[in-house]
């Protein structure tokens, strides 16, 4: 039987007992404080706390999950796997125990045709009433059920909420798989006994002292693994020996091309990319924190083991493209984000390639330092995942295959100090200041800056030596979330002290640098009031950092995640997840994409939620982040809804417009875009405009003094030449349309002015080319007449000849002319120029072998134009500053020659 039949037949059978087939969830969990979907029932995990009625009393399933708690095992036996599928069905208050298991039962032994005299149970050693059901009902003989303890047959969410006790199904395999150990059954490692399916029942909520409280609404959750039950049924000894399996394993063959292959390297890469595949087209990319750790320590190590294979060159996106083909029916996603999982894939297999074998070479060199020990030290570990990247838990593994061990705990001190490096990279001057204030007495400061721009505050406490002041309440935003602080004045007294910057403490004390602290004393009252167009501003770039976000996400993919922001009044800076640069379409897609929204005048609004509910809504969180009971929800239109702590404008029309203005690679896969929004924005267009209309007009007055002189050369008539020329008022009315035409029409104005401009920059050198070659031309059909001025002096023939403007390209062609038709001789020539000249001096190498030398000669020139030259014997150049004196070097080189 097909895995595609058994899916097939497994959702139809509860399809057919009244379960609504549903579709599974993708990899990445819509709670954020879950890395990844581990099983079937995580997208009900709402349902079983309570916190959500269901739709449905009964549903089936085919999730996707993933885990890495047993990597080191996969490939290394028949049945552990990081990506897997989980064939599920599902009570919500309906049916409990009896149900559960007849259905689990009919399915196996009438749907699937499993005999039963192979099939095994187990019960929680508790659960009478399981038993009974199994021996009595299901007329499943006492000696093939067994009563397993609390860590084999117990399930629960955590230390507390909804548990129960479980009831596994095994599948005999035979003696010849076992142990061969007396009293082998359900529960042993060995492979004899295949744990197929397990029901789990919900009946309890352990409270915060350990009891054990009855539910009133009980449930079923069961998991039964795809690749285990195809094994069974397609009558193989190992999941990988299944059709899920055995067509990438062939392809693996067939790219590495040896005859004999290391089996655990196959499986590990078939395995891996299996994984790889869904979590990319699920919206997870390479990096070096979470799931995107947990990606990149997969794919590189399936490329490790390639490398074991004798494959040399990129090969997984060629798995992965298998993957895609085997799975899409199944998976409409996988095709949908092909050129997204293959892209990723051969960008992270290139990174990871360009340092493999310089890293594999070191990793063996300090194996053999350590020869004795057998220990790789923790710094060493550190630098192969710091400089090569290796992560550390394939260094284990590489190290474990050679029967070394590696320093972990000395590898985490390495890691730890590199955090804390970074940290404090990472903390402004002035929040290192904070560091060493006593602030413990002080809570959450009640912040008015939603709403208020001004307000009333008592000073709570003052530290006169960092010029730092603690308000009670304030309209002063504490520098958070990538927003800069709020700056402004304070009046005490008829006195204005200005505020310079406001911080956030980790416990939310909001903290106001001033300029001095004359007449700030605790107790006093002052009035607050913030620089209104520096948070209009700020607030500009804020809402256009959400935006930004969004159009990321809808022209990339949904893998784009913020990994960093800077929200400022002069600029927004934000990092993302991305594998590969945007193309320059693709930037000018979000940024007219942008312009749309706020053209659109989309308003803006912030709703307070419990955390629960926002997610609820849809909410994007970022993972790892830290959150309270109560949120702040953005919602722009239907546009995008995410988490935010900071002010915004109320209505998108006031950004005003958008532009980006730098893309660039902060590392691997993780990009940074810097980009300006309100009026900061249209400043920086009509600068950048004005910069290229004065670069148009700079090399138009060069361009037509160089057709002057061509013209005066050649006798050509001056070819007239039109350039484009942009209007400040018209690019201010595209602007202020701020849209996407708008936006559109501002890039293409810049594409057509930078167009022009490297078209005249082409045609100006071309012109300077003609007229170098022009003058060349020239110079040499002129040089035959300067041999009629060659002297003779003591025997040697010496032409000196001054030029107008010639370059040394020109002075070159009369040297050689000179040369070729005098025969024996000394050439000085010299170039004269406002304030400078320059020379070359030749002489025959038949003089050279007489004593006669360039080089001397220029020193001589050289002296007396206030330059220096220098060369050959044969040959030499040199420059002066002073043109007036070059008769007098002429005259000084013939004074030399003539001694």
């Amino acid at each position: 039987m097909k895995s595609s039949e058994i899916r097939e037949k497994f959702l139809k059978y509860f399809e057919s007992q009244g379960h609504k087939r549903l579709p599974g969830s993708s990899l990445v969990p819509k709670d954020p404080t879950v890395l990844l979907t581990l099983a079937g029932m995580l997208q009900f995990k709402p349902i079983f706390l309570g916190q959500e009625k269901p739709r449905h009393k009964r549903a089936a399933t085919v999730q996707k999950c993933l885990r890495t708690n047993d990597i080191e095992q996969v490939g290394r036996t028949a049945r552990h796997h990081t990506f897997f599928e989980m064939l599920g069905n599902f009570s919500f208050g309906d049916y409990f125990k009896r149900e559960a298991i007849k259905f689990a039962w009919e399915l196996l032994t009438e749907v699937f045709k499993l005999p039963r005299n192979r099939l095994l149970i187990a019960v929680f050693e508790k659960d009478d009433e399981a038993y009974d059901i199994w021996q009595k009902e299901m007329k499943v003989p006492a000696e093939r059920i067994f009563r397993l303890d609390e860590e084999n047959n117990f399930w629960a969410v955590g230390p507390t909420g909804p548990c129960g006790p479980c009831s596994e199904i095994y599948y005999d395999q035979g003696p010849v798989r076992g142990c061969g150990k007396t009293g082998c059954a359900p529960g042993c490692d060995c492979d004899r006994f295949l744990e197929v399916w397990n029901l789990v029942f919900i009946q309890y909520n352990r409270n915060e002292n350990g009891e054990l409280v009855l539910l009133k609404q009980k449930g079923i959750d069961t998991g039964m693994g795809l690749e285990r039950i195809a094994s069974v049924l397609q009558g193989v000894e190992s999941n990988f020996d299944t059709d899920l399996f055995v067509p990438l394993i062939d392809k693996i063959k067939q790219i590495s091309g040896q005859k004999k292959l290391n089996q655990t390297s196959l499986r590990i890469i078939a395995d891996h990319v299996r994984a790889a595949t869904n979590l990319i087209s699920d919206g997870v990319i390479p990096e070096n924190t979470g799931r995107g750790y947990i990606l990149r320590r997969l794919l590189r190590r399936a490329i490790r083991h390639g490398r074991l294979l004798g494959i040399e060159r990129q090969f997984l996106a060629e798995i992965a493209a298998d993957v895609i083909e085997q799975m899409r029916s199944v998976y409409p996603v996988l095709e949908q984000k092909r050129a997204t999982v293959l892209s990723a894939i051969k960008t992270e297999e290139t990174n990871f390639l360009a340092t493999l074998e310089q890293g594999l070479a070191l990793f063996k060199e300090v194996m053999q330092q350590h020869a004795k020990d057998k220990v790789v030290p923790g710094a060493s570990a550190f630098k192969l995942h710091d400089t090569f990247g290796f992560p550390v838990e394939l260094s284990c593994e590489i190290a474990a295959e050679s029967g070394y061990n590696l320093d972990e705990a000395g590898f985490e001190r390495e890691m730890e100090q590199q955090r804390e490096r970074a940290r404090a990279a990472g903390i402004p001057a002035e929040k290192k200041k904070l560091l060493g204030l006593n602030l413990d007495k002080f809570g959450r400061s009640e912040f008015l800056g939603y709403e208020k721009s001004s307000s009333q505050a008592k000073i709570e406490a003052v530290f006169p030596d960092e010029k730092f002041i603690v308000l009670d309440r304030t309209p002063f935003y504490g520098e958070s979330g990538g927003q800069v602080g709020d700056t402004g004045l304070l009046k005490v007294g008829g006195k204005e002290i200005r505020v310079l910057d406001a911080l956030l403490t980790p416990k939310g004390t909001i903290v106001h640098e001033v300029d001095e602290i004359d007449g700030l004393k605790p107790e006093v009252t002052v009035d607050a009031r913030i620089d209104i167009s520096k948070r209009a501003a700020t607030q500009a770039h804020h809402t256009a950092t959400h935006l930004l976000h969004k159009a990321l996400r809808e022209v990339l993919g949904d893998h784009v995640k913020q990994a960093g922001s800077y929200v400022g009044p002069d600029k927004l800076r934000f990092d993302f997840s991305h594998f590969a640069a945007p193309t320059k379409q693709e930037l000018e897609q979000v940024e007219a994409m942008v312009n749309q929204k706020i053209g659109e005048k989309i308003k803006v609004e912030v709703l307070q939620k419990s955390y629960k509910e926002a997610v609820k809504m849809g909410a994007m969180a970022l993972f790892g982040e830290k959150y309270g009971e109560q949120v702040r929800v953005l919602k722009i239109g239907n546009y995008s809804l995410e988490l935010c702590g900071g002010t915004h404008v109320k209505n998108t029309s006031e950004i005003g417009f958008f532009k980006i203005a730098h893309e660039s690679a902060l590392g691997a896969g993780v990009r940074r875009i810097e980009a300006v929004a309100g009026q900061v924005a249209k400043l920086q267009v009509t600068y950048k405009a004005k910069a290229l209309n004065d670069q148009l007009e700079e090399l138009m007055r060069k361009y037509r003094l160089l057709q002057i002189e061509k013209s005066n050369l050649s006798g050509e008539k001056i070819s007239d030449v039109e350039v484009f020329k942009v209007e400040l008022a018209e690019l201010d009315q595209l602007m202020k349309a701020a849209d996407q035409q708008g936006s559109a029409r501002v890039n293409a104005l810049f594409d057509h002015l930078q167009g022009r401009l490297d078209w005249l920059r082409d045609r100006t050198i071309r012109v300077e080319k003609e007229i170098r070659e022009q003058k060349l031309k020239q110079a040499s059909s002129q040089a035959a007449e300067y041999v009629n001025n060659i002297k003779e002096v003591n025997g040697i023939k010496v032409l000196t000849q001054e030029f107008g403007q010639y370059s040394m390209d020109m002075l070159r062609s009369v040297s050689d002319t000179v040369r070729n038709q005098a025969g024996s001789c000394v050439i000085v020539l010299a170039a004269v120029f406002p304030g400078n000249l320059r020379f070359l001096i030749t002489v025959t190498d038949d003089l050279v072998a007489k004593g006669v030398s360039a080089r001397e000669l220029a020193g001589i020139f050289g002296r007396l134009v206030q330059g220096k030259g220098g060369g050959k014997d044969v040959k030499a150049e040199g420059g002066g500053k002073d043109p007036t004196q070059v008769n007098a070097a002429f005259e000084a080189v013939l004074a030399a020659l003539s001694k």
